[in-house]
């Protein structure tokens, strides 16, 4: 039992909080690698064989937009379809400039037409020429020599097989691209961590290239696998990204919070963490202090559960316990030298963890 007056407490700094019961959640910190959403890769393969005359991507990790040109092929197959679609107008428009015809059973020639029409411009679509080309193509009845692809949405570059010059078949792929609005991230987990991880709790992802942009997102165990050697757990979650910031191949920061429970707890800076135990300094009545072990639960950013060693609505000081516990220690040591006290019963006996001298006038065993 030590005895501090009120001045040397002020002096001292030591504030007091009381031990009360309240929720408390563990924060668990981990590290989540992001990877693309699979199902958001396009494959850019040509449609038709052909030459690359311009490809308008310089390399991996450049973004695309929607509408987008990708590139541009000169094809002569191409070329011969919209020949075809050209001869199906002409010959359409012949027979629908004679008035007779229309009468007659050549009506049903046209209908036919009509058919083949509709199939060869079908055809020029799935060669990648847009529909607006193709109207070009009806009003001009000129054959359009190159023709550009475009995107088909939003994406970044995840491969570049083709450049300009290039013969192309529809076996090969020019370019890849994925939409990054939505990835995965991969988080993993030790043992002692999973425990206290449920569904549905609640995570914050924070970008590693920069920390202000946050995702939030809830566990869900239907995706957890275990590595069998290392033990450790591995959660996946979709996760928004409509700003970029979380980039396939990086890392972000999680933190997970864990079910509420009501425990009595104090605040973290009210233990002193030590290798011989964790204590705390009481307030007892008459300005008296004393050191007492206690023993831990679950902890958050601001608290800590006390399974032990503490009872509700006692006072503990949150700050000087440093400077308190030490001058406890001092006085308990020179009590026991003055004492005789024999060195192996002094081994044995419970010390606190300071020795160092903060002897201060004001404090009295």
């Amino acid at each position: 039992m030590l005895h501090v007056d009120a001045a040397t407490q002020k002096r001292m700094g030591v504030q007091m909080a009381t031990a009360s019961v309240s929720e408390i959640s563990r924060s668990i910190h981990a590290f989540a690698t992001i990877s693309a959403d699979e199902s958001t890769t396009v494959s850019v393969n040509p449609k038709v064989e052909g030459f690359l005359r311009r490809v308008n991507v310089q390399g991996v990790g450049q973004p695309v937009r929607r509408g987008q040109v990708l590139y541009e092929i000169y094809s002569p197959e191409l070329q011969q379809r919209q020949r075809e679609y050209i001869d199906l107008l002409v010959r359409k428009d012949g027979l629908l400039g004679d008035s007779m015809a229309i009468v007659s059973s050549n009506s049903a020639m046209v209908g036919s037409l009509s058919k083949e029409k509709f199939r060869a411009r079908e055809r020029l679509l799935s060669a990648d020429m847009s529909a607006d080309l193709i109207d070009q193509l009806e009003k001009s009845r000129r054959v359009i020599d190159v023709i550009p692809v475009r995107a088909a949405h939003d994406g970044v570059v995840t491969v570049l097989g083709m450049h300009e010059g290039n013969y192309v078949n529809p076996m090969q792929q020019i370019l890849a691209y994925a939409d990054y609005s939505v990835v995965w991230a991969e988080v993993a987990l030790f043992p002692d961590q999973l425990e206290w991880v449920r569904n549905g709790d609640n995570m914050v992802f924070r970008s590693g290239i920069d920390k202000t942009i946050i995702q939030t997102g809830k566990v869900n165990t239907s995706t957890l696998q275990i590595d069998p050697a290392t033990r450790t757990a591995k959660l996946r979650l979709s996760l928004n990204n409509p700003r970029g910031a979380f980039r396939p191949g990086a890392f972000a920061d999680v933190d997970i919070q864990s079910n509420s429970k009501r425990s009595l707890t104090i605040p973290r800076d009210a233990v002193i963490r030590t290798g011989h135990g964790d204590f705390v300094v009481i307030a007892e009545a008459n300005e008296h202090f004393r050191s007492a072990r206690v023993q831990l639960g679950v902890e958050s950013s601001e608290l800590v559960a006390v399974q032990s060693g503490l009872k509700q609505g006692d006072q503990v000081a949150v700050n000087g316990q440093f400077l308190l516990d030490g001058a406890a220690s001092m006085q308990t040591l020179q009590a026991r030298l003055d004492n005789n006290t024999p060195a192996k019963q002094m081994d044995a006996a419970p010390m606190p963890m300071t020795r160092h001298d903060h002897s201060m006038t004001g404090m009295k065993p």
